[in-house]
Parts: structure tokens; C-alpha cells; sequence
């Protein structure tokens, strides 16, 4: 019994990648600046700019520009606590080069979401809200 928990724990024990600090996800993000710190692999990935409307509330839209995200609904005035940098921390991509996997971290001074992608692409994002579990649809317009 000793020699069949010895060998599990050397098999799992060698199985372990170590993990170099280039492999690990860069982000960190400052709670009293509001500042994302990433490293440059992950700045190549952005959501295409313009207005996207959600499929479930066609009132309530995201307009992307310049890796911000803008949440804004109809006949209201936005305003800054609407407003949050995005950063896409992790991307699994499939051969059109639509995102299938990953996270979405949105920020700003006095918040932070987190969300999983399901789907980006050019016309459509599908993402899932973590702490609730829903998700959210847009369609590009």
C-alpha cells in the first residue's frame, strides 16, 4: 500500500510542469490606481471598435474604441462609472481566428467584472458573467 501512494505522489510530483513567469497569465491589477499591467503577447488581442448591441436587450449596447468598453442603454446618459478598460487575459482561438475561450477583466477605478468568452468574433461576442453565471450576447452593428 506504502509503494502504490509513493508511486502515485512520484507520478504526480514528475507530471507537474513548473510553470516559468513567462507561462503565467501577466496581469495585475492596481485596486487603488486602477491601472492594468500586462505583458505584450496580450495586448495583440482586442475586440474590434464599434457598437454592439445585445441580443437579449436590443436597448442595451457596449460601444468598444481604443480597449475601452462603454456600457450604454437607451435614453441614458453615460457616465463614467460606465466606462471601464478591458483586457482580454487569456484567448483560445479556432481557425477563423475567432476567440473561443479565454477571459475578459473590465476595470475601472472603483470596479472590476470578470467574464468568460464563449465566443469573439468581427459580428458576434458571447461572454459569461462569472459570479452569476449568465450570459451576455452582442451582435456587431
Amino acid at each position: 500500500m506504502k509503494i502504490r501512494i509513493l508511486t502515485t505522489l512520484f507520478i504526480v510530483f514528475i507530471s507537474c510542469k513548473n510553470v516559468t513567469k513567462n507561462e503565467q497569465a501577466q496581469i495585475a491589477i492596481d485596486s487603488t490606481e486602477s491601472k492594468i499591467e500586462v505583458d505584450e503577447k496580450q495586448k495583440e488581442y482586442s475586440i474590434s471598435n464599434g457598437i454592439w448591441i445585445s441580443t437579449i436587450d436590443s436597448l442595451s449596447t457596449v460601444e468598444i474604441k481604443d480597449n475601452k468598453w462603454i456600457f450604454k442603454y437607451a435614453n441614458e446618459e453615460t457616465d463614467s462609472d460606465d466606462i471601464y478598460d478591458y483586457l482580454i487575459t487569456e484567448s483560445v482561438f479556432n481557425e477563423d481566428n475567432s476567440i473561443i475561450g479565454g477571459g475578459l477583466v473590465l476595470s475601472h477605478k472603483s470596479d472590476t467584472l470578470k467574464y468568460g468568452i464563449d465566443y469573439i468574433s468581427d459580428k458576434n461576442m458571447t461572454l459569461i458573467y462569472l459570479p452569476r453565471g449568465n450570459f451576455h450576447q452582442y451582435q456587431k452593428k
